[in-house]
């Protein structure tokens, strides 16, 4: 296929998907290669975040984001994967960018890679990167598709790190234990960075990573802690004094602890990147992002959230109980063939009084029987199962009375597919 900037979008994404004989494909020689031919002209690089961590990196990214551009600052965001459109991995002040943009980066990636073969994420990392150049950003924020050491991203030598939480999530790349996981994480850390690592129960082997480097890292539950209470919630820095900040308009207790590692980098940075009180309370409030915790609906109320794992599943476990509910709760569900689907619904058992099964039809889905028989074996009777996640969807909405919880979940590609009925 002979292609320019001038072709589609959707002809460039095609493509991808077909140039590289693996879809995750680790590792940075070949598309540091490539970079370091496409950025030959640029002078300087933004200052650069790079976000990884098993929970909660979108949240963190998405946080980071609001506070920056409320404190003026022209802000790039790469973050992955997307939801609905292909243009929201790339975003410039808040707005995903749009196809002419994205088809001219394409092309210069093209002309610049010569025989190096690219993924499709790695085409993706690189666009970022590209367009944020171009667009001459103050800051950019690259959020980790997988893992932190050998991700596509891991080419910038970034000026701080932020590491979420870290749990069992991708063994077959990852390893199958916290303690290797953590390390893969680590990767993204420099000598001499400022980072940050959200995770009060992180294994000893990112942070003795982390000294070994000569990175200058806080850990939560150590350099800081939170105190939640009903209408604020306080940040703890040791032997300092605490800080009042009001709830961030991302709905759950998990996104506090992410909000606090995001302020508690913000002020590790300081002497880089200035940013005041009132700038990171406007930020807090005026987050968005689809498909955490997103309530699309009342009467009854719905829920779209992205948890596809066991702490993520549990957040939204924790999240439902603790609202007023006083009805039945109908959930939406399906997985992909990589994870654990006996932990992500073990939370559940309790809580959900139906649930409405389908197949994503996509190559890594779990097929509509192997979740009949996860189902078997956990003791869930109450389920039906549907030809599509749109029709799993529609039939939880018929079923549920005003007074009623509607929660969708399992993965984005499930989300996705309900955000496309709205």
């Amino acid at each position: 296929m002979c292609l320019s900037e001038t072709s589609s979008l959707e002809d460039w994404l095609t493509w991808q998907e077909q140039l590289h004989v693996k879809e995750i494909d680790l590792g940075l020689q070949r598309v540091s290669k490539v970079y370091k031919q496409l950025a030959g002209e640029y002078l300087k690089q933004p200052y650069t975040i790079t976000v990884a961590g098993t929970n909660g990196k979108g949240s963190c990214v998405a946080l980071l984001e609001s506070i920056l551009m409320s404190a003026g600052y022209r802000v790039g965001v790469y973050s992955t994967p997307h939801l609905q459109h292909y243009n929201e991995r790339i975003r410039l002040n808040g707005k995903p960018v749009e196809d002419p943009v994205l088809t001219a980066s394409f092309q210069r990636i093209n002309q610049s890679r010569l025989d190096t073969s690219l993924s499709y994420f790695e085409f993706g990392t690189l666009a970022a990167l590209d367009i944020f150049n171009h667009a001459s950003v103050d800051i950019q924020i690259l959020e980790v598709g997988l893992g932190g050491r050998l991700d596509a991203v891991n080419i910038i030598d970034a000026n701080a790190a932020l590491i979420t939480s870290i749990d069992i999530d991708h063994v077959d790349w990852l390893g199958a234990d916290k303690s290797t996981i953590a390390l893969e994480k680590a990767g993204v850390f420099r000598p001499q960075q400022k980072a940050v690592c959200g995770d009060a129960s992180v294994p000893d082997s990112l942070r003795e990573f982390a000294l070994t480097l000569g990175t200058d890292l806080l850990l939560a539950g150590i350099d800081y802690s939170v105190d939640i209470q009903a209408k604020h919630w306080c940040l703890e820095p040791q032997n300092q004094r605490s800080t009042r900040y009001s709830l961030p308009s991302l709905a759950g207790d998990h996104q506090i602890q992410n909000a606090a590692a995001v302020i508690t980098l913000l002020k590790h940075i300081s002497g880089d990147i200035t940013v005041n009180e009132q700038q990171i309370e406007t930020g807090l409030k005026q987050t968005s992002l689809p498909g955490r915790l997103q309530k699309i609906a009342t009467n009854p109320s719905i829920y779209l959230d992205v948890a596809h794992n066991a702490e993520s599943a549990t957040a939204l476990a924790k999240f439902i109980e603790k609202t007023d509910n006083q009805g039945q709760v109908y959930a939406v569900f399906s997985i992909l063939a990589d994870k654990d689907m006996a932990a992500v619904i073990s939370p559940f058992k309790e809580i959900v009084n139906h649930w409405s099964l389908a197949p994503l039809n996509i190559p890594r889905s779990q097929s509509i029987s192997a979740i009949e028989t996860a189902f078997t074996q956990q003791g869930i009777e109450t389920y039906s199962t549907h030809g599509s996640i749109c029709q799993a969807f529609d039939h939880a909405k018929k079923q549920a009375s005003k007074d009623d919880l509607v929660i969708v979940f399992g993965s984005f590609y499930v989300v996705a597919a309900c955000l496309d009925t709205v």
